[in-house]
């Protein structure tokens, strides 16, 4: 029994304590390691702890990159990764106090000290990425369940993570882009994950996946074709077929067996072919991509023509002896014969599939889904007209982008671009594009504290309801008198009465000055999602009744908060603390 008491965690097997450790968080393994010598060999040492530990974080991809590309040096990269996501808080919370007073928008060139970080090593770039899109994903969680964790997950703060984000994977896909066209291998599916991925960078949209879901298709169709055609000789070769009976069962496939259902809609949703083929509802562009994929890997030429207004797929029969051509109905698989175009010389005149049409189809489309809404992924997409060089501005972050990508990027490169282990010549290639252009002229709006006086009624932040126009709206600001204002009404100007006038930002996303009479708080106020984007740079999150000022927003409005309060109490019935 003496024996028994004297026994502490020292006398504990090297392996019994790695298994106590791997339920602990790498920060605490570490502390744990400092306390003494022997604790510290052992977990400095220990491969196969760092290597749980590392799996915990990262897809299993990137166990296999680092066993490849690093010696499989798991503390080495768990201590970078620790690094990098320290630094990218650190920047992400100055962000507001340093642009927060810009007039103008903050810029790629705002941006440079996050392609700094990703930079580092070559798997730095995923890295930052990771961290990036952990600190959306986690803060949107956070703000969904209306509670707070400043000052990182906040709503301020997720705004400036997805900006820096677009800058860092529409630089990365701009170097994809021109060097997959350059190779020739821009094919639909490519295209259109491309696209996804430009749009919504708080998601990493694998091309292996897409890969992956497109076989397990192709695997389907040819049981479907042996279970039909080849009962007697069930491993019969796909190449015994017909490209007719190929396509008919293709189309079997995906329109009955998997009752594929078609969206009217264009969204990141029904454009990402790996959910599409998963919940089996997508839009008619993504089964078009789908079905031309599944047949090319079946070893049917089935081209993908798209023109401004429309798409379809065309097929031609080479076993007939005029060789006709047809189309597949993009709704039900049906294979028609093709109608001779009005605008054709020929009833046989063939098309090219041309991937930077197909990409500004895909564009056109999902403009046109989303109507007069903006948020952040429109505003993504908008950025690919910038890249494409289709719009003029001023300011345009990849103005210069295209020219020199075509000029530098070298399609002899044995090596792939990957954003999970990023060779030497692309990371500078990225390096460099970050630092293309001139920073452009800043201005600042100048800061005039507004203390809240009787006569104003409603705060900042507060939801209120438009008594003539009936629409509700979220207070940005307000004057104390506004009869210097300048307001349009029936295409002419007038200048605003004496009384308190508020800028509001209302549900479709218009900015406008309201009098106050026209104005009351709305009782049962909601989170008003389509607008967090406009106003996520001025507020911290919604609380249940309001939305709460952020740090710079208070010192100009810097007693909104008490009167916030008493209409709260009002209408909620919340009990004084």
């Amino acid at each position: 029994m003496e024996g028994i008491n004297n026994t502490n965690i020292t006398c504990l097997p090297d392996e019994i304590i790695s298994l106590i450790l791997k339920n602990n968080d790498p920060r605490e393994i570490i502390r744990f390691s400092v306390t003494c010598k022997q604790f510290y060999e052992n977990v400095i040492c220990n491969d196969y702890l760092w290597k749980i530990k590392y799996s915990e974080i990262f897809p299993k991809e990137m166990v296999k990159i680092v066993e490849e590309h690093c010696n499989s040096n798991w503390l080495k990269e768990i201590i970078q990764y620790y690094k990098l996501k320290r630094k990218n808080y650190i920047e992400l919370v100055c962000m507001s106090p340093k642009y927060y007073w810009r007039i103008n928008e903050v810029s790629l060139e705002d941006v440079k000290i996050f392609f700094s970080f990703a930079t580092e090593t070559n798997l730095s770039f995923f890295y930052t990425i990771y961290i990036l899109q952990n600190i959306v994903k986690t803060g949107n969680y956070y703000l969904d369940n209306f509670t707070i964790l400043k000052p990182l997950y906040t709503l301020t703060v997720v705004y400036y993570a997805k900006i820096a984000l677009r800058h860092l994977i529409q630089t990365y896909l701009a170097v994809k882009w021109v060097d997959l066209h350059m190779r020739q291998k821009l094919t639909p599916e490519v295209v259109i994950t491309f696209f996804v991925q430009w749009v919504d960078p708080t998601c990493i949209y694998s091309d292996e996946e897409v890969e992956n879901k497109i076989q397990s298709l192709v695997t389907k169709v040819k049981g479907f074709l042996r279970d039909v055609h080849s009962k007697k000789n069930r491993e019969q070769d796909v190449e015994k077929y017909s490209d007719k009976q190929i396509l008919s069962a293709l189309s079997q496939v995906i329109y009955k067996s998997e009752n594929f259902s078609i969206s009217s809609s264009t969204k990141v949703i029904t454009l990402n072919i790996a959910k599409v083929i998963d919940k089996s509802n997508g839009n008619a562009i993504t089964y078009a991509v789908i079905y031309q994929a599944v047949a090319k890997r079946l070893g049917v030429k089935c081209e993908l023509i798209v023109f401004p207004n429309h798409l379809f797929l065309e097929w031609q029969d080479n076993d007939m002896p005029h060789k006709p051509l047809y189309t597949v109905d993009l709704i039900t698989g049906e294979i028609k014969p093709k109608r001779q175009c009005p605008f054709s010389q020929s009833a046989y005149s063939r098309y090219e599939y041309s991937p930077d049409s197909l990409l500004q189809y895909v564009y056109s489309s999902y403009m046109k889904s989303k109507g007069a809404l903006r948020d952040c992924k429109t505003q993504n997409a908008i950025h690919l007209l910038d890249f494409l060089e289709t719009r003029q501005l001023n300011h345009n972050p990849y103005r210069n982008f295209l020219p020199y990508l075509v000029d530098h990027v070298n399609p002899a490169l044995t090596t792939s671009l990957n954003m999970k282990f990023i060779q030497n010549d692309h990371m500078q290639l990225i390096l460099t594009l970050s630092n293309l252009n001139t920073p452009p002229e800043v201005a600042y709006h100048q800061v005039q504290v507004k203390k809240h006086r009787d006569s104003v009624k409603y705060a900042v932040g507060m939801i209120c309801y438009h008594k003539l126009y009936n629409y509700m709206c979220c207070v940005r600001g307000w004057e104390y008198n506004g009869a210097h204002l300048r307001i349009p009404i029936d295409n002419n100007l007038y200048f605003g009465r004496e009384q308190p006038f508020y800028r509001v930002i209302a549900g479709d996303q218009s900015e406008r000055f309201v009098a106050q009479e026209n104005l009351i708080a709305v009782t049962t106020p909601f989170r008003i999602y389509c607008l967090e984007d406009h106003i996520a740079r001025e507020f911290t999150h919604y609380n249940g009744f309001s939305y709460v000022p952020n740090a710079e927003k208070k010192i100009e409005y810097p007693n909104e908060e008490h009167v916030t309060e008493v209409f709260r109490r009002r209408f909620v019935n919340v009990a004084t603390p």
